[in-house]
């Protein structure tokens, strides 16, 4: 029997029910849901203890192993099922009580969202409709009267149609310095709520406004590139620019401030012959270090640059393809204008031109004639990076020509070595001065176009000269009209130290131009805008003995042709990062003066430019790359909306 029971035991133990002692061992299945107990088949003829227990658990949940019964299938998840009995017995009336009492909650959430939205909108068409208000009457050549009507019309009609508004009123109060204006406003009003139990039937909103009018006087110079990289869409973009810009700065005039504007086109070289030109400025008589330099020297005598225009406009052919500067007698010399940079520390300064020491002055621009014979410009001639680009005359002179004045000429050198049969061995020299003497088959000429847009193709001695700086004036008029002016010409390069000296030149008041005030005058403010569209850049004739086409700084090459000429070096990657710490230099000193200077690099934005020209600005900020010349006019605008009037300041 004691075996008998203790075998009982064992296969209750292992089955996971409780031993004769009473202690349960649980196996159970994972599953979801309650544990499974698994109940072994038993020895009826054995008594176990606390077995009953264990079935009525297995029948209370139905989800016994080897439970028949068809109930149990509908008693799947009873939790569930029991809960939702409940609910639906239950009496108690909680839920209505929450609702009841969340309700008004909900309802005050509803409403303040509202009410305080109507606030926010309503302070910001009162605060919109002061600002409209204070910009319109702070002009500061507004009568006191005029100013005060202004400020009145501008708020009601702005402040009319917003409905949540009422009892709106303004005052504008104004504080007139010497150089210049403030305007202080504040307005204030009631706003109609929807739900009167959180703020009231109407909450007060008050806003206030400020503005300032600078009556400084200004002096803006346009310092803009004129190369040939400019042709096209980016010319056309640069007139309607500099056309909207200076209709602009003509509105910032008013009867206590004078506003006036300059032009400096540049290329490699700057064109002074327009209004105020003043012929003391010039090298008219070689005395210049520089003047004449890429000629030879002969007897002791090198030809003068005006000399060299003289002479060919004495040549009937010549004469009909040259026009400029006429001299004081009314003859028409044949230059242009344009000028070199001069020798020295005296290329990008401010000094004036001064007779008594020569290399002050300004040496015509004479773009020499290249080898070979005359050739007209084309799509195919007078813009290659790497051959000659200028031949306007052909290199053997005409000898009847020289022969009809005994070899004189107004150059006052003696060229007979060339008549007869015993040239001198000096021959191909004085070939080199006799050409402009008696040219034949001359091409001076710019290549036709009707396309105002178009890339100017020229050859002859005022070659890649563009238009001429305007200096400061009131007559925007004129100024427009100069601006739509502007080509872009090819060769020669991009000398951006050039353009920005004679930007400073025009803002000095000192020679060459007069009319800027003195620097650092109080309450004058000298403003210079650069446009360029590239690096300082010398160009052409690469591989001919010159290195490059002729610049404001003659060739890469010296006058022998074979040392570094005026511009450190005959390497045109070298040479052009000498120009640009020239381009730096001039910045500084513009900025040393007071002047402040804005630069703009259109589609041209690398590292270098990046660089360059927001170190040159007066601020980094005020370095602006422009990739879309559609946008050109914006960026004009945005500048001078920084210098030029008006600006809320709050």
């Amino acid at each position: 029997m004691a075996a008998s029971i203790q075998q009982s035991t064992d296969k209750a133990r292992a089955s996971g029910i409780p031993d004769v002692a009473g202690r349960w061992k649980t196996k159970r299945r994972r599953r979801y849901g309650p544990a499974i107990f698994q109940q072994p088949a038993l020895n009826h003829n054995v008594r176990l203890c606390r077995v009953e227990p264990l079935r009525q658990r297995s029948v209370h949940h139905g989800r016994g192993k080897n439970s028949d019964n068809p109930h149990n299938k509908r008693q799947a998840f009873p939790g569930v099922r029991m809960l939702l009995n409940r609910f639906w017995r239950s009496t108690s009336g909680n839920f209505t009580l929450l609702l009841a009492l969340g309700l008004p909650a909900i309802l005050s959430a509803v409403a303040f969202a509202v009410d305080v939205s109507t606030i926010m909108r309503a302070k910001s068409n009162l605060q919109n409709a002061l600002d409209a208000a204070n910009l319109a009457s702070s002009h500061l050549g507004d009568l006191d009267i005029t100013r005060t009507d202004a400020f009145d019309r501008y708020f009601q009609a702005n402040i009319a149609g917003h409905d949540e508004l009422t009892n709106a009123q303004a005052t504008l109060t104004v504080d007139r310095g010497v150089n210049f204006i403030k305007t202080k406003a504040v307005a204030s009003a009631d706003v109609n709520l929807n739900f009167a139990f959180l703020f009231g039937r109407n909450k007060h909103i008050v806003v206030d406004a400020s503005a300032v009018e600078s009556n400084n006087q200004l002096e803006v110079v346009l310092v803009l590139d004129n190369t040939g990289s400019m042709a096209g869409a980016k010319i056309a973009a640069l007139k309607t620019a500099t056309d909207n810009l200076l209709r602009y700065l003509e509105t910032a005039q008013s009867p206590t401030r004078k506003v006036r504007a300059a032009l400096v086109p540049f290329v490699t070289a700057v064109n002074v012959n327009g209004d105020g030109f003043d012929p003391s400025w010039i090298d008219m008589d070689g005395k210049s270090s520089t003047n004449g330099i890429n000629f030879p020297v002969i007897n002791g005598k090198r030809p003068n640059h005006m000399a060299l225009f003289r002479q060919l406009m004495k040549d009937p052919a010549s004469a009909a393809r040259l026009t400029g500067w006429k001299d004081d007698k009314g003859i028409d010399t044949g230059w242009k204008g344009c000028v070199e940079a001069r020798p020295g520390s005296f290329n990008i300064s401010d000094t004036s031109p001064d007779p008594s020491y020569p290399d002050t002055l300004f040496v015509p621009y004479f773009a020499p004639d290249s080898p070979g014979n005359g050739t007209k410009p084309s799509g195919s001639y007078s813009n290659d990076a790497n051959y000659y680009n200028n031949s306007f005359v052909d290199d053997v002179p005409d000898q009847t020509k020289l022969a009809q004045n005994g070899g004189l000429n107004i150059l006052g050198i003696d060229l007979s070595g060339l008549l007869g049969s015993d040239a001198s061995p000096s021959k191909k020299d004085l070939e080199t001065i006799a050409k402009y003497v008696a040219p034949q088959n001359t091409a001076i000429a710019t290549a036709a176009t009707t396309d105002p847009n178009a890339l100017q193709l020229t050859v002859g001695p005022n070659r890649s000269c563009p238009s001429p700086v305007v200096p400061l004036t009131e007559d925007f008029t004129k100024l427009r009209k100069e601006a739509a002016k502007m080509l872009a010409w090819a060769g020669s390069g991009t000398n951006v130290a050039e353009g920005l000296a004679w930007g400073q030149r025009v803002l000095s008041p000192s020679a060459p131009y007069t009319e800027g005030t003195p620097w650092k005058t109080p309450g004058v403010s000298k403003i210079v805008m650069l446009l360029t569209d590239g690096e300082n850049v010398v160009y052409g004739a690469s591989k001919e003995t010159t290195k490059s086409d002729y610049t404001s700084y003659g060739y890469l090459a010296g006058s022998g042709y074979g040392t570094a000429g005026r511009l450190g070096s005959d390497n045109q990657t070298t040479a052009a990062r000498n120009v640009d710490g020239w381009t730096k230099s001039v910045c500084t000193q513009l900025k040393n003066q007071g002047a402040e200077i804005y630069t703009m690099v259109l589609q041209s934005d690398t590292a270098a430019n990046r660089t360059l020209y927001s170190a040159c600005a007066s601020d980094p900020s005020d370095y602006y790359a422009v990739n879309d010349p559609n946008k050109l006019p914006n960026v004009f605008e945005q500048i001078a909306s920084k210098f030029s009037k008006l600006q809320l300041t709050n």
